[in-house]
């Protein structure tokens, strides 16, 4: 076991809490920078519900992780907070060559590293090559890297034909990444903070995960087991704005959550839980809500036999009543699913035969299938809030229920999300054979959602169609336009047709935010940018 694997990444870092620089610049009080520049002194606390098992995003993608992260660690391109496109970042312009196989970036000059080191292409192509070496190494997660399911690279195992063929400095500013073959959403997928770009000696010293060094607009300071504190990083080459200090609260609990800003204790929070809608709204505190941009499934593991029979699992399918579930366990506004790419890119199938809610069809299909009582272990996470699943326990009660009232036995495995949950149902060793998880999207396009679900074997799924990951491969090859919509659309009906996993929500999430705030620039993927942050004045 490496310090690339997750698990052991959360064991570092939460060893590492309470030993990194001790916190500074809290107060309210603003400074001058060595620019000149107005330092801001106010401090900001923004609770989650948990606390990051990693502060390096390119190997925990996690909300908790990436969110902190981004304000450490920029990448080569920033998505447009309003839009998702493409902006620029520590590449302040780029050109495609070799028909879209070649990538040139014009790095920003006088930028540095938060430990006084400088950026050049020299440092981009340092991250590029550890993010390589991470997607190559022979550990249960590799293939699930950012890097692995973006590039599609990693051992010959898991992807057929990788788009990566290397970074190049050409010069001190500029950066020529090569492909072997077009890959269509390239900067888009270069705007995740998984592609922040860390200064090398982090890199060379292994301590990226505990304490990242940067170029953002924020450094670490310091960590212990409840909260991450940053500090504004005074020579900033963009807009300082308003917190000097930010802290980065773990409370599991959304109730205590909700008790933390009517308090006065967090000036804002994520993950409102459905009981606190309503005294918020009384109270006229400003909540705001997230697009739909994620999705619940359930897994069916193909490597257990009786699932392998099409009408087992369509009989899974129909026993579920997925408007309920997004009724009565997610925010208003969360939209039942019926294929795993949001609304949002317009790609819906047409003839998508996903089964809709009939238990005496489910009654009908499994009367006539293989099935002949077997008990299904059905895993599922506890002491947890997702972007995709907020109530996990309650939403895996009544999967259960619905499933038992049509003939299934059902044997619940709970796993508590911090013992590995993800691990364990991605364990190409592992027995379940149902699993409820979910993915949130990290970047604006559809190959965001087809690429890390079915682009390579998935465990979890126990399942491998080539044709199928030959289609998603070709269409993240294409130029966009109705083309590549239309083929889209039609890799949502053939997953349709397969039914490896049952969707069944894009949910809707939300933010409440103390009246100090003027604005709180949210974004759809939950990345949210606290130079941007805009304060009353004290």
């Amino acid at each position: 076991m490496t310090s690339h694997d997750p698990r052991f990444a959360r064991r570092t870092f939460l060893a590492a809490m309470g030993v990194g620089l001790a916190a500074s610049g809290c107060g309210a009080r603003a400074s001058s920078s060595r620019s000149g520049t107005t330092v801001p002194g106010a401090s900001f606390v923004f609770a989650g519900p948990a606390a990051p098992a990693s502060l390096d995003p390119s190997v925990n993608d996690s909300l908790e992780t990436s969110r902190i992260s981004s304000q450490i660690l920029e990448g080569l391109v920033t998505a447009d907070p309003s839009t998702g496109e493409p902006a620029p970042g520590l590449a302040e312009s780029w050109e495609f060559e070799d028909g879209a196989t070649s990538a040139v970036f014009h790095l920003r000059k006088g930028v540095g590293f938060h430990d006084g080191s400088a950026l050049d292409a020299h440092a981009v192509c340092a991250n590029f090559e550890k993010w390589r070496a991470q997607a190559e190494a022979d550990t249960p997660w590799a293939s699930r890297t950012p890097f692995a399911t973006v590039f599609r690279h990693g051992r010959s195992s898991s992807f057929a034909s990788s788009s990566y063929g290397g970074c190049e400095a050409n010069g001190e500013h500029t950066v020529r990444l090569s492909l072997r073959h077009r890959y269509s959403p390239l900067l888009q997928a270069l705007t995740q903070p998984s592609f922040g770009i860390a200064a090398p000696q982090s890199i060379r010293s292994g301590t990226e995960g505990e304490r990242p060094v940067g170029t953002g607009p924020f450094r670490f300071a310091s960590a212990d087991a409840g909260a991450v504190r940053l500090d504004v990083n005074p020579d900033y080459w963009g807009g300082l704005g308003d917190i000097g200090s930010l802290e980065f609260r773990a409370i599991a609990d959304p109730a205590v959550r909700y008790a933390a800003l009517v308090s006065g204790q967090v000036d804002a929070y994520d993950q409102v839980g459905l009981p606190a809608f309503a005294p918020l709204a009384r109270s006229g505190t400003q909540v705001l809500y997230r697009d739909p941009y994620s999705v619940s499934y359930v897994g069916l593991n193909q490597r257990v036999p009786v699932l392998r029979d099409p009408d087992v699992r369509r009989a899974v399918a129909a026993a579920l009543d997925r408007g309920a579930i997004a009724r009565e366990h997610f925010p208003n506004g969360t939209k039942v699913a019926d294929q795993f790419v949001p609304a949002r890119f317009n790609v819906d199938g047409a003839n998508l035969e996903v089964p809709s809610f009939d238990p005496q069809r489910a009654k009908e299909l499994l009367a006539g299938s293989a099935y002949r009582g077997e008990s299904l272990k059905f895993y599922y996470p506890r002491n947890t809030t997702r972007i995709y699943l907020q109530q996990p326990e309650r939403v895996f009660a009544d999967l259960a229920a619905q499933l038992t009232r049509v003939g299934f036995t059902v044997e619940p495995v709970p796993v508590d999300w911090h013992d590995d949950y993800v691990g364990k149902v991605t364990d190409p060793e592992s027995d379940h054979a149902l699993s409820l998880l979910g993915w949130s999207g990290t970047f604006r396009d559809p190959d965001n959602f087809l690429g890390p679900l079915f682009a390579s074997p998935q465990p979890q799924f126990g399942f491998h169609d080539a044709g199928l990951v030959t289609a998603i491969n070709r269409a993240t090859a294409m130029a966009g336009g109705e083309s590549r919509s239309r083929a889209y659309r039609g890799l949502n009906e053939r997953i349709s047709r397969l039914l490896p996993a049952i969707p069944l929500a894009h949910p809707v999430s939300a933010v409440a935010v103390s009246d100090r705030v003027t604005s709180f620039p949210l974004t759809s993927t939950g990345y949210e940018r606290f130079n941007d942050v805009h304060l009353r004045p004290a």
